[in-house]
Order: C-alpha cells, then structure tokens, then sequence
C-alpha cells in the first residue's frame, strides 16, 4: 500500500503545482522551460508507474464499505463518457467549449464511479485521491477566471473525441480483467 500512497503523492502532487500560487512559474524559473517539463513528466511517470505497482500488491485489501448494487452499472455508463471527455480536452471541439474543462470533469466521472463500484480500501485510496483532486482543481479553474476555448469551424473535433474515447471504452472493457483483474465483458 505505501507505494500505491507514494505513486499518488509524486502523481498528483507534480499535477497540483497550478494550484500553488506562483508554484508554476517558481519552478520554471528554477529549471528553466525545458527542464521543468523534463521533471514533470519524470515525477509524473515515476508516480504513475508506482501507482499500478502499488494498486497491484495491495490487491485484495480489506474492504472498507460494500458498494451499491448499482455502482458496476453506474461505472458502465461513466466509463464511456469520462473518456470521451478526457479525449475532447485534445481535440477543438464544441465539447470542450461548452463543458471547458473535460478532462478533469471526465476525471470526476472516472474515479466517482469506480468509488461507487468499489469498497477495497486500495481503490479507495486511488479512486478517492483521483476525485478529490480533480474537484478541487476543477473549482480553482473556474476561481481563476479560466475561459473557455474559441468555438471551432466545424464538428471534426467532436466526431474524434467521441470515436476515439468509445474505442478506448470499447478496449477497457474487453481487457479490463487481464489489466486491472475485475472482469467487466465476458
């Protein structure tokens, strides 16, 4: 478990330097342009690699509540969408205009539903961590002033986020046992 906690801390932590005031530019300062983009992604991969390491050792852990029998369900539906989102937040798309921030709203819709799936303390940790960050960063986005993008010429952008995050949906749900152990087609 306390490599699931550190991959997380190192994740999310380089992922909330916006949230300090002046944290970002500090940073960049200090390492200039190119070397804070080297350390971000270092950090960033180094916490995610532990993470799955993590979440793989601690499985099974002790089961901290019984989720609803609507929870599995309720993921199936999030799931899809969540992608589509996090896809749009690439893309210029009319989705991306109106929800502005999709990717960390399709965080939001990811990591409630597996907490609405899921009860093992493990995925507590990932699914809770995921979520707390991805609400606070979505309300200091919208403190801050942030506007959305320009409107797009045409639906390009919309079609391939909808087909890229309903392909990505389509290839979790017929390997999420062989990557994560919880069957999710037959």
């Amino acid at each position: 478990m306390a490599l699931l906690i550190v991959g997380l801390v190192l994740f999310i932590g380089i992922h909330s330097i916006r949230l300090v005031p002046g944290g970002r530019a500090a940073l960049i300062s200090g390492f200039g342009a190119g070397g804070f983009k080297v350390l971000y992604t270092l950090i960033s991969l180094i916490g995610f690699v532990l993470i799955i390491i993590g979440k793989i050792q601690a499985h099974p852990s002790e089961t901290l509540y019984y989720p609803p029998e609507w929870g599995r369900t309720l993921a199936l539906f999030a799931v899809p969408l969540a992608l589509i989102l996090i896809a749009a937040a690439y893309t210029p798309s009319h989705i991306r205009r109106f929800v502005q921030h999709p990717m960390l709203l399709g965080v939001v819709l990811w990591s409630g539903s597996h907490l609405a799936a899921n009860g093992e303390r493990a995925a507590v940790y990932l699914f809770g961590a995921f979520f707390v960050w991805s609400v606070v960063t979505m309300i200091a986005a919208f403190v801050r002033g942030d506007h959305p993008p320009k409107p797009p010429q045409g639906w390009g952008g919309d079609v391939v986020a909808i087909v890229i995050g309903a392909l990505l949906a389509a290839l979790l749900a017929r390997f999420h046992v062989y990557l994560f152990g919880v069957g999710i087609i037959g």
